[in-house]
Parts: structure tokens; sequence; C-alpha cells
């Protein structure tokens, strides 16, 4: 159960970029998941992808989180996605599920989410090119 937490509570974390609202995203997920599912407080293989959807959920549905300007990187980058765009990247390329498998959005066509796909990783590997040209300079 406590790697089950890590791992919940690590999505939040990237979601947000705050660690008490990652944390207080994490448990509300769990406890929806389990509330919804009846799984008596039991971890079932399915029930991480479950509550990652829950926890999907949760963060689309709350105000727009404030941005920690102490973040550094990738993590602040993501940051600056706008919530659609976060949650499909996050979604696809940290959790490598396809955007077919049961993605926590009802509002948007499956074009709809390749194209915030697209547009989420172009803007990270906006901030990627321009870290290693800083970092080439540097070294110059």
């Amino acid at each position: 159960m406590e790697l089950y937490f890590k791992k919940l509570y690590t999505i939040a974390f990237r979601l947000t970029g705050d660690e008490k609202l990652a944390e207080e995203m994490a448990e509300s997920a769990i406890t929806r998941t389990m509330e919804k599912h009846n799984y008596n407080y039991k971890v079932t293989p399915n029930m991480l992808q479950l509550t990652i959807l829950e926890l999907m959920k949760i963060f689309l549905k709350a105000p727009k989180p404030c941005c920690n300007n102490n973040l550094k990187g990738i993590q602040r980058e993501l940051l600056k996605l706008t919530p659609i765009n976060r949650v499909v990247v996050i979604w696809r390329d940290v959790l490598g599920y396809k955007l077919s498998d049961n993605v926590p959005v009802d509002d948007y066509s499956s074009k709809e989410l390749l194209r915030a796909l697209a547009i989420g990783r172009r803007e990270l590997k906006e901030y990627v090119n321009l870290q290693n040209e800083k970092d080439y300079r540097k070294a110059i």
C-alpha cells in the first residue's frame, strides 16, 4: 500500500508542483476509488490505473494551482502547460498509457487529445532545446 501511495503522490506532485496539494489529491483519489469500486482498501492489479484516472479527474476539476517559482527544469515547464496538455503528456509520456486506455478526459475527442499531446510535447521540447543551447554556450 505504501508503494501504491508513493506512485500516486509522485503523479500528483508532477501535476501540481505542490507537496501538500499533491498529498491531498492522492488521498482523495484513493478514497474515491475505494468507494466507487468497493475494494475494501485492498490493492489489486488494476486499482493503480483506476486511481490514477480518479487523480486526473480531480486535478482537471480543481481550480488552477499556483506554480512554485523554486521548481526547476522540466517540472517547472510541465507546470506551465495548460491542464489538459499536462494531463495528456503525463498520462502518455510519464505513465506510458495509450490515449485510448481510459484517458480521464470525457470532453475531448481522440483528435483533440492527440493535438494536446503534440502541443505539450512541443513546448517541453522547446525548453529542452533552449537548455541544450545554454549548456553549449557555457561550454564554449
